[in-house]
């Protein structure tokens, strides 16, 4: 096998490997999530069976930690009716800057599990979140905002060194090791006094009061024409009532 056939067998195994990590991400309670792996599935498909790939194709999606997802925001921006030119898209959606890259060190299928791991933390503190009460659920919020924050700073935006995945992956629950650890809100971290007075001091000059302001402006006028318009009847109605009067001359 030539070594341009052993890197596309090896992106055909990273194809799969992202389709089911995805698929075990799946959130099964929501139908966009839902679509998204079906479209994902599709685009699988076709990269396997029917897309004619270049060598310049094959090592540029083999960089990246999902290619599959990559290959996804790829196809959303295609024009071409009868083509699918790859690499430039990639230089379209600039994807080297916006998708996570392996680093050369790091084995793509440490990197997959590290993925996958976290996928699963996801889905079963998920799972947790659900069982429980409404009103412990909104203690958990805190938790919750967290927990969403690292794994989406995780998957999307950080590139590991090879001993930072083989620690990651040795503790069962990495996700929330690190959401356990994630910087608190902002208003716990400095003082909020000054800033809040002065969002405060600019509510009469906001959209919100402004437009609010409108609305109970125009409120006011149709009351005020409503009500000049039953006096004008008041009015006329006593005026016809003295010309019938007999007594009136």
């Amino acid at each position: 096998m030539s070594l341009e056939q052993d890197a596309k067998k090896l992106l055909m195994d990273r194809l799969d490997d992202c389709l089911s990590i995805h698929a075990d991400m799946l959130d099964s309670t929501n139908i966009g999530s839902i679509y998204e792996l079906q479209d994902l599935a599709a685009l699988h498909y076709y990269l396997k069976v029917e897309h004619e790939f270049t060598p310049a194709e094959v090592e540029a999606l083999l960089s990246f930690q999902d290619p599959l997802d990559v290959a996804h925001w790829c196809w959303e921006e295609n024009t071409h009716e009868h083509s699918f030119p790859i690499c430039e898209l990639l230089d379209k959606i600039d994807a080297f800057q916006r998708f996570e890259q392996l680093n050369e060190k790091t084995s793509p299928d440490r990197m997959l599990g590290l993925i996958k791991r976290l996928g699963q933390n996801w889905v079963s503190l998920r799972d947790d979140w659900l069982s429980m009460d409404k009103e412990i659920l909104i203690e958990k919020v805190p938790e919750i905002a967290a927990v969403q924050d690292v794994y989406a700073y995780i998957t999307q935006g950080m590139t590991f060194e090879k001993s930072e995945v083989e620690a990651l992956l040795s503790l069962e629950n990495p996700l929330k090791y690190l959401a356990d650890r994630w910087p608190k809100p902002v208003s716990d971290l400095i003082d909020m006094d000054d800033l809040l007075e002065e969002y405060i001091g600019d509510i009469q000059s906001s959209p919100e009061y402004l437009a609010q302001k409108g609305e109970a402006t125009a409120r006011e006028s149709v009351h005020d024409r409503l009500q000049k318009a039953a006096q004008r009847v008041s009015t006329q109605g006593s005026h016809a009532k003295e010309s019938r009067d007999p007594q009136v001359r």
